[in-house]
């Protein structure tokens, strides 16, 4: 009988409490962990997607052409992808829309290693490697460097150019990324954003959901939930970069001493993850007049600051 007793009495507390139900989300990164998803691996392993009822599986894609195309049909939640892919996916109709920031200002830079090389102007007469993207082209034109300079096409070869002195400088990398490698061989690169070459700013990686799924309740009730934790991890990592890199690096198999310079760095552009959706119209209008676009598509149809945290 007391046995019996403990059981109702187990079974009436069972029964009483507030379990909270957890919610399975998939996340397709836009290419291998490194410190640009610092908030998405501080969330999970920090527990605060586990505190707003999410269990996030996080992966990385094995064609990085195809995260918007799995989040439009449904087969991942959410993904991580560029602005300029964004605009893209819209002009191919794919229902995706932007939600949050992940870095929320321009990585792509021009850099150089060449001691005659400290500004924009110094590579007239000069050579720059590209990896022959459509905007590239755009963006000489915008930095007035379109006609004034050789562009030699490398491909995805930009430091070896580089180093090689095949080319005096490149476009294509990023400031967090080879801007920190160059400088830890002992080198002193020129480094320039190309929000400082006459491209409007823009967010280089956001999190992207699927737009037809967000007028179901539940899917927009977790990307509401999904966006406050990830903002909420990303300020975390940003007051903790200790805890950060160590967070890093279990997920990333990036040497030691480049995640111990890069994330700091990072961490310095991540000021907010609420998307400008005015921002967005700028850059849109810049994409669709450097001929990017064949039309204009309006920012609001591609973008919300609706889940800003």
């Amino acid at each position: 009988m007391r046995k019996l007793a403990l059981v109702l009495v187990l079974v009436a507390a069972g029964c009483g409490s507030s379990h909270k139900s957890t919610t399975h989300v998939s996340v397709m990164l836009d290419w291998t962990p490194n410190p640009d998803h610092v908030g998405l691996y501080e969330a999970k392993a920090g527990g605060l997607f586990a505190k707003q009822g999410l269990n996030v599986s996080i992966r990385a894609p094995s064609d990085p052409t195809t995260p918007l195309k799995l989040v439009a049909a449904g087969k991942v939640d959410l993904a991580v992808s560029y602005e300029q892919e964004v605009f893209f996916a819209a002009a191919k109709k794919l229902p995706v829309e932007a939600v949050a920031a992940v870095v929320p200002v321009p990585l792509n830079s021009f850099m150089s290693i060449e001691p005659a090389v400290k500004t924009l102007a110094d590579l007239r007469g000069k050579s720059v490697g590209i990896t022959g993207v459509p905007s590239d082209d755009a963006t000489l034109k915008s930095a007035g460097l379109w006609g004034h300079v050789k562009v030699v096409s490398v491909g995805y070869n930009l430091v070896p150019a580089l180093l090689s002195h095949r080319v005096d400088a490149v476009l294509g990398v990023y400031r967090n990324v080879e801007g920190i490698q160059l400088a830890q061989r002992g080198l002193h690169p020129t480094v320039i954003p190309v929000d400082r070459a006459g491209v409007p700013s823009y967010d280089e990686l956001v999190l992207v959901a699927s737009k037809s799924r967000l007028g179901d309740k539940s899917y927009a009730e977790m990307v509401t939930h999904f966006v406050k934790a990830f903002a909420a991890a990303t300020k975390d990592a940003r007051a903790h970069p200790a805890q950060a890199i160590s967070v890093l690096k279990k997920v990333t198999a990036s040497p030691q001493k480049f995640l111990a310079a890069a994330t700091p760095a990072t961490l310095d552009l991540l000021t907010t993850t609420c998307l400008d959706v005015s921002q967005w119209q700028r850059f849109g209008g810049w994409m669709a007049k450097q001929g990017l676009l064949k039309q204009p598509i309006p920012a609001t149809s591609v973008a919300t600051s609706h889940f800003c945290a």
